[in-house]
């Protein structure tokens, strides 16, 4: 009788202990699995809000170095730099700096667009530099600055230019991007 009762009652709490023990592995399990929906939930907002910040500030940088390789084209790079009384050396040196100053005001904007479309915007800037270099006087001659934009036009005439280029590749980018 008393057998009996042990029985009954070691089978009892082997029961209230297979079914806690269920139900603590089912308990656990469902908080784990509700805890995950939570997280990528939170991820889910904090990428969405993350995506309101940034896409903006990607479509300024393509506008921005859009507008800096427009500024950098012989035709607006004389436009805007020459001044009444310069002579050619001078022009040369202000086109330069131009160029330099717009390229570091602008050198942040890397952050938004691809390695590659950086590349381009740079061997635009380079190309340009150089080419303005490349334009010498012979010695004791002086240059006026017309001739020296009349000579900057030849030497870019019928070449491929980098700076439409890295337009195109910023724009295809930008397309595909957005």
């Amino acid at each position: 009788m008393i057998l009996t009762y042990i029985i009954i009652g070691v089978v009892a709490v082997a029961a209230i202990f297979l079914f806690g023990y269920y139900n603590n592995k089912t308990t656990r399990e469902f908080i784990m699995n509700e805890q995950k929906k939570t997280l990528l939930e939170i991820q889910k907002i904090q990428e969405s809000e993350t995506r309101k910040i940034v896409t903006p500030l990607q479509i300024q940088a393509y506008e921005r170095l859009v507008l800096f390789l427009e500024r950098m084209t012989p035709n607006n790079l004389v436009l805007r730099c020459y001044q009444a009384g310069m002579d050619a050396q001078l022009l040369k040196d202000v086109m330069i700096r131009n160029i330099r100053d717009e390229f570091e005001h602008n050198l942040s904007q890397q952050l938004y667009i691809s390695s590659q479309a950086w590349i381009y915007i740079k061997n635009a800037k380079e190309d340009m530099i150089n080419t303005i270099n490349s334009i010498q006087t012979k010695e004791g001659e002086t240059m006026s600055p017309t001739a020296f934009a009349g000579r900057l036009f030849e030497l870019l005439a019928g070449r491929e230019s980098q700076i439409e280029l890295a337009q195109d590749y910023l724009k295809d980018e930008m397309q595909k991007k957005f």
